[in-house]
């Protein structure tokens, strides 16, 4: 298993240290200061290359004024950031690990067998699947919209370097009518348009070809420049981030049987103009 300081849990910690820290209005250094830690050891806090132990994150907090259930949450994941695995429950636990995953990887496979992915939705196509939960208020429904629609962009604008994004995209994916037709429509569209864009590379996977891993279900590998790297598997209200070399592997080999069943992304563009086709004269 590789350094601890790039598990699921702790990655997830540096952003929510990074996030309480802007929240508080204090610099690193101001926050070094009264801690009595350099302005260095807060920064690798921070950015996830040095893990705090569980008292420094509650001194940290405590310095930040968070209190309450975030206190609560990020000191659970300092409690538990060198294990390995993580089941993040919620949605705002599965976000923090998504995110922090996205803004520091260099690779992203995305298998995505019956939903487009959400580093690739429409606005219109994302308001579709997030307005459905009809426990969520129409604010909280655009905050989680531009939530999704900014990790695009974060995605696609990193000055650092790019991200190596391949999505491979289920066929019962590019015709599930969510949103309806039109929705559909402007979404397959994008899918198009941005195939072959910026790093990203989308490939077809038609039905009818047998037998592959893939139909086990969506995953997501996220790859690192200096850590190893991270399965994120996505659930209704929760995600499972796998860590450990054996499960990297197997899914690795998973992405690779699923890639030769997939069409060239120059077939997928065409597939996916052929699928339009016939929504359009329906």
């Amino acid at each position: 298993m590789g350094d601890t300081a790039g598990t699921p849990r702790t990655r997830a910690l540096a952003a929510a240290l990074r996030s309480a820290l802007d929240d508080s209005g204090l610099t690193a250094r101001q926050a070094g200061r009264l801690l009595d830690k350099s302005h260095s050891t807060i920064s690798q806090w921070q950015t996830g290359k040095r893990v705090p132990t569980t008292d420094d994150v509650s001194a940290f907090l405590a310095v930040l004024g968070v209190t309450g259930k975030r206190r609560r949450q990020v000191l659970d994941l300092a409690r538990n950031a060198r294990e390995s695995n993580w089941l993040a429950g919620g949605v705002s636990e599965q976000l923090a690990g998504i995110v922090e995953c996205e803004r520091t990887a260099v690779e992203i496979v995305d298998w995505c067998p019956l939903v487009i992915s959400g580093l690739l939705q429409s606005p219109e196509y994302a308001r579709a699947i997030i307005g459905d939960d009809d426990a969520l208020a129409p604010q909280e429904v655009e905050k989680r919209v531009a939530i999704r629609l900014e990790r695009q962009v974060q995605l696609t604008q990193r000055d650092d370097r790019p991200v190596d994004h391949t999505v491979l995209i289920g066929e019962p994916a590019l015709r599930q009518c969510i949103g309806g037709k039109g929705v559909l429509v402007e979404q397959l569209h994008r899918l198009v348009a941005l195939n072959g864009k910026k790093g990203t590379t989308i490939q077809v996977v038609p039905t009818g070809g047998g037998w592959h891993p893939g139909l086990m279900g969506p995953f997501v590998i996220y790859g690192f420049a200096e850590s190893p790297a991270i399965v994120a598997i996505e659930n209704h209200k929760s995600s499972v981030f796998l860590y450990e070399d054996d499960d990297v592997v197997t899914y690795r080999r998973a992405s690779a049987s699923i890639r030769r069943a997939a069409i060239s992304p120059e077939e997928s563009s065409e597939f996916i103009l052929g699928v339009i086709g016939q929504l359009e004269e329906i």
